[in-house]
């Protein structure tokens, strides 16, 4: 394999110097089209391997890493970023399966790197990486989370509220995607056990993510986004809704998260006969399922007393409303909740 690999490496060095300094654009993207040939051919060759005969196993781990740190610098390059940028995070993706924890040490640069200059499909393609890496190592990526968690959103919420034309639909869409990436971050994030990264970042940073959340789950109209956030909703809910919860956390419960539960359904853009929308509603129903669960009788009395008579809704259908919720099953309550708004809507 070394045979193989050292001497894409040495040419690879060359052609990357040679890139730098060429004037040509034509000449620049043939240079950055065999460096990423140069980048996919070396991330092919670690298919040869499988889970019976290892990377580490068949003694390839060192000759990999020696790709990694040839193949690295080319993401500080500024020309042909996008190319260069594309390949090297696929080899990373390879990396991270075939080296596992050896790859740790190159994260955080290579990291840094893409975060810098991004637009949204740069963003949207270095997400997965990050999700990858927080599924398979969790705490042991926890510094490193904590580190890159507020730069990143940074870098995220510059292009979600950067100005476009009013008809750019590709923009729209790019938005709209990344928006979506966003959310499956912090779904991994707090799906994987982690939820000291978000926690560990500032009560200002803390409520600043939280309120993205619920703006998902109510403004925008796009129910695969809107059920990530119920799903992020649930697990803070279910992490740190009960007494021993965060400062505030409780608070921010009743104040946002139970009127995120009636506001989003109650959308005329949230279509009840649409798959997507009803598997959002199914999280919609976790959630509060899973605030009675931490907050027991509180919660009945909060939607009793205050928060269910704020929207008008007859005694008769409240009391209908929490028996429902108190019931052990939550599939009652799922199937109760979509009647619910079925009857609401005028």
């Amino acid at each position: 394999m070394r045979n193989l690999l050292t001497p894409l490496m040495e040419k690879f060095k060359i052609l990357l110097e040679k890139l730098m300094l060429a004037q040509d654009e034509e000449r620049q993207a043939s240079l950055a089209d065999c460096l990423n040939h140069a980048v996919g051919f070396a991330s092919r060759t670690s298919k040869a391997f499988s889970n019976k005969q290892t990377v580490k196993q068949c003694g390839c781990s060192e000759v990999y890493l020696d790709c990694l740190q040839t193949f690295l610098p080319a993401l500080s390059c500024p020309l042909q970023k996008d190319i260069l940028r594309s390949g090297v995070r696929t080899f990373l993706h390879r990396m991270i399966i075939c080296l596992e924890e050896e790859v740790l040490p190159f994260i955080p640069s290579a990291s840094e790197h893409m975060l810098k200059d991004c637009e949204a499909k740069d963003l949207q393609e270095f997400i997965p990486l990050i999700n990858q890496i927080t599924a398979k190592f969790k705490i042991q990526v926890s510094p490193f989370l904590q580190q890159m968690f507020m730069p990143l959103l940074h870098a995220i919420f510059e292009v979600l509220l950067r100005p476009a034309e009013e008809n750019d639909q590709s923009a729209a869409l790019e938005k709209q995607m990344l928006r979506r990436s966003y959310f499956a971050f912090l779904q991994t994030v707090t799906g994987s056990g982690m939820s000291e990264v978000i926690a560990n970042q500032g009560a200002e940073n803390v409520e600043r993510v939280l309120v993205t959340v619920i703006q998902g789950a109510v403004e925008y109209p796009d129910p695969i986004a809107q059920k990530t956030c119920f799903i992020i909703l649930s697990k803070l809910v279910e992490l740190w809704g009960g007494k021993d919860g965060p400062v505030g956390f409780a608070d921010f419960v009743y104040k946002h998260i139970v009127p995120a539960c009636f506001l989003a359904p109650l959308k005329q853009t949230f279509d009840l006969a649409d798959a997507q929308t009803v598997l959002a509603l199914s999280e919609c129903a976790v959630t509060l399922k899973t605030i009675h669960l931490k907050r027991g009788p509180e919660c009945v009395q909060y939607l009793q007393q205050e928060y269910l008579p704020s929207l008008q809704v007859a005694p008769e259908i409240i009391q209908e409303f929490c028996q429902a919720l108190q019931q052990p099953d939550a599939k009652v309550f799922k199937n109760y909740l979509k009647v619910f708004f079925q009857r609401a809507r005028p």
